[in-house]
């Protein structure tokens, strides 16, 4: 299946590799990061990190709230973190609205982290049309690329200055 949007974007920041991996792994730190226009506010998570680990974000896209939960595909200790999110739907059709996947990489550079944030969205089996349309007029996918560089530009600032 084609990804319907598939984003990769990487900042150098002046902080150790080990201070990035803790706060890109402070799952509940994730809407802080991503920023009041993010339509994530809060997630519940109160597990460790490991693959299989699952958390519930609470979402509002415009006037509309809803749950979507996530849960963890990758997990390679200070270098890798990877994360599935499914659309709200219930829980036997899960994955068949779609998902879209979410990815750190820090790599230790010699005068900082190289941190690599990644985003996949991948369309629903069904009515994927819908998705795409919403998505062209929405204007979606900038929106979605300058969330991503705003997220790591607060990671970056918080590393630094902590």
């Amino acid at each position: 299946m084609q990804a319907l949007v598939d984003i990769e974007e990487t900042i150098h920041v002046d902080a150790t590799p080990d201070a990035v991996w803790q706060l890109i792994t402070d799952v509940r730190r994730h809407p802080e990061y991503a920023g009041p226009k993010s339509i994530t506010k809060v997630i519940d998570f109160d597990d460790t990190l490991h693959v299989g680990a699952r958390w519930i974000a609470h979402e509002k896209f415009g006037p509309q709230k809803f749950d979507a939960p996530s849960e963890v595909t990758t997990w390679v200790p200070d270098h890798n973190f990877g994360w599935v999110s499914f659309p709200p739907m219930k829980e036997a059709n899960r994955g068949e609205g779609g998902r879209v996947f979410w990815s750190y990489t820090v790599t230790p550079e010699l005068d900082g982290t190289r941190l690599t944030h990644h985003m996949e969205v991948l369309p629903p089996a069904k009515g994927a049309w819908t998705l795409k349309t919403m998505y062209a007029v929405l204007r979606l996918p900038a929106k979605q690329r300058r969330g991503i560089r705003t997220t790591l530009a607060n990671i970056k600032s918080t590393a630094e200055h902590t």
